[in-house]
């Protein structure tokens, strides 16, 4: 599997997880799914983890909800989500691990000092207990 992402979608995601630093930023991926994801849509949300909102994020489920019916109501399949990692690698923790859900992809970005830095991708295919690299090509 391979996903593009839209150049402002790549931005869009930039510019929440830099205005939320030095706190996890957090959203939902939209577009067609397939045998490639095509990455059309990101929907910044409000990291609801107040108390580890540094190294922990939780997306408001109404707000999930909201998006993932206006998402069905224009033809478009929620593909995955997003968040960064303050002053860590965009690899996944052990955390993202145990919340993840299979077969989703999942965009990490890590923000050093307020500075956006890699922007990976990952996916927990059917079945198995971790996370594969996803490649991503930003068109």
């Amino acid at each position: 599997m391979k996903a593009r992402i839209r150049r402002p979608v790549q931005t869009a995601i930039l510019q929440h997880v830099v205005a939320a630093y030095p706190d996890e930023a957090c959203g939902i991926l939209l577009g067609k799914a397939g045998v490639n994801c095509d990455v059309t849509e990101a929907h910044p949300c409000k990291n609801l983890n107040e108390a580890r909102a540094r190294d922990r994020y939780q997306i408001d489920p109404k707000e999930q909800l909201r998006i993932e019916r206006d998402a069905r109501e224009r033809g478009l399949d929620v593909l995955g989500y997003f968040h960064s990692h303050p002053d860590h690698p965009a690899q996944p923790s052990h955390t993202d691990l145990a919340l993840s859900w299979e077969e989703v992809l999942y965009v990490i970005v890590a923000v050093d000092a307020g500075k956006p830095g890699d922007f990976n991708g990952f996916l927990r295919p059917d079945g198995s207990p971790e996370f594969f690299p996803v490649p991503l090509d930003f068109i």
